[in-house]
């Protein structure tokens, strides 16, 4: 009972900041959870933000609060995206990165050589590669972003070589019209783009994440071009000359593949893009969605694939407005009781999609952006939470095992926060009391 005393304790000094809605715990029949949800909104850095916050176990809803709320979701949004791509796809999809030429026979030398983008965003330079996706000599756990390995230009080069091309006669042509040609989103900030950038200008056709360095910290300004000429660098260090200029074009439908490379599978995708949180190539999943199946490489296209995929889910999606894919537009929205319903189906889903996705949730204390976060015991390796933070928001969604072993669903979302950051630890000792639910001393 002294767990319950001072949780209670604390409702009580701080009941003047919670919503007017507050909660009694030994009035309810889930007094753990409603002690947990009002131990995290009463803290300092909650006052004045606005929260959306659902418990649930086995689909029974045990607490929420504002759970019809559209809500800015943050890198939450990236649950959607996931999911809608593993079901459309498959965990084993592979997105191809081509290049084609008109070629009469074996001849050694072509017009034009054309590389054709598949938007795979995990093209990159064997240099970017080691920088980027393989785990570096002080980590402390060396887990590589791609298990089966990722694509490089290099190898593209060489198996255009391979094929026997010598000497391309005219230009090198970046064909990214799988894509449409708008490079942002609707409600980014411009500081998104700047120096430490959140994310690259989009494209189908890419290469190192659209990042003017090894380091991450700048863009490039044109994607497109940028790949066509990370090539051109490649094919001379394998003795292809090209006598022309990188432009940018379409491939004639009559050009032959001479050379592809192929993604990591999805599975391993997505694992990358929810475990760090990575929103380039959350994005050009949404356009690849919309270009698979929606008639369009386009975000609106996609967004309406991800409902459609959502809705055969039976996720409600009252108040549901996707603009990006990632969650960095501050004009996406999405309910509490929306993002609950989809975890609680992403935790319950048979299959190898289901499986894959469920893996790429971060756990406590293990590689992701809960590496460092509710390390030890019970959240430790226990936990699992999709972390999100842009402007005014800080969220945090997953399950974690109770104390009697049933998995409890949690959707913890703040809006409108003046220090989104410093909500980190009060969403940690949320973590931690569902963990300890129900033997948190109130029984």
């Amino acid at each position: 009972m002294r767990f319950l005393r001072v949780t209670l304790a604390a409702v009580l000094v701080l009941a003047p900041v919670l919503p007017a809605r507050a909660w009694v715990p030994e009035r309810t029949p889930h007094r753990d959870a409603d002690s947990a949800a009002a131990t995290l909104t009463s803290r300092p850095a909650a006052r004045g933000a606005v929260p959306g916050i659902v418990i649930a176990r086995g689909g029974v809803t045990l607490l929420s609060l504002n759970a019809t709320r559209a809500m800015t979701p943050a890198s939450l949004m990236k649950l959607a995206t996931t999911t809608a791509a593993m079901l459309r796809f498959g965990p084993t999809h592979r997105f191809q990165t081509r290049v084609t030429a008109i070629r009469t026979g074996r001849a050694s030398a072509v017009s034009d050589l054309y590389l054709v983008g598949g938007g795979d965003p995990t093209l990159a330079t064997e240099a970017y590669r080691r920088a980027r996706f393989l785990p570096k000599p002080t980590d402390t756990i060396k887990r590589p972003a791609f298990a089966s390995g990722s694509p490089t230009i290099e190898q593209l080069a060489a198996r255009v070589a391979a094929s026997g091309i010598r000497a391309v006669r005219g230009d090198l042509v970046a064909d990214d019209t799988l894509f449409d040609a708008v490079r942002t989103q609707q409600g980014w900030l411009p500081s998104y783009l700047g120096p430490e950038p959140d994310t690259g200008l989009l494209s189908a056709l890419t290469v190192n994440e659209g990042r003017g360095d090894l380091r991450g910290k700048t863009i490039v300004d044109s994607p497109t071009t940028a790949a066509a000429q990370a090539l051109r660098t490649a094919l001379g260090a394998r003795g292809v000359t090209v006598a022309g200029k990188v432009r940018a074009g379409r491939a004639p439908r009559a050009a032959v593949t001479v050379g592809r490379v192929t993604s990591p599978p999805l599975a391993q995708m997505v694992d990358f893009i929810n475990r760090y949180s990575v929103n380039y190539h959350a994005e050009l999943l949404l356009k690849s969605l919309g270009a698979s199946f929606g008639g369009a490489g386009t975000t609106a296209a996609g967004a309406r694939i991800v409902r459609e995929a959502l809705t055969a889910e039976k996720i409600p999606l009252d108040g549901f407005r996707m603009l990006d894919g990632s969650g960095l537009s501050l004009l996406d929205r999405a309910t509490p009781r929306t993002i609950a319903a989809l975890l609680n189906r992403i935790l319950t889903g048979k299959g190898a999609a289901w499986a894959a996705l469920r893996a790429s949730i971060p756990a406590a204390g293990e590689p992701g952006t809960l590496l460092r976060r509710m390390t030890a015991a019970p959240t430790g390796g226990n936990l699992r939470g999709k972390t999100g933070q842009v402007k005014g928001v800080r969220a945090m969604a997953g399950w974690v095992t109770a104390s009697d072993g049933i998995p409890i669903v949690y959707v913890a979302v703040f809006n409108n926060a003046a220090h989104p950051f410093t909500l980190t630890a009060p969403l940690d000792l949320f973590g931690l009391l569902l963990a300890r639910y129900p033997d948190s001393g109130s029984r």
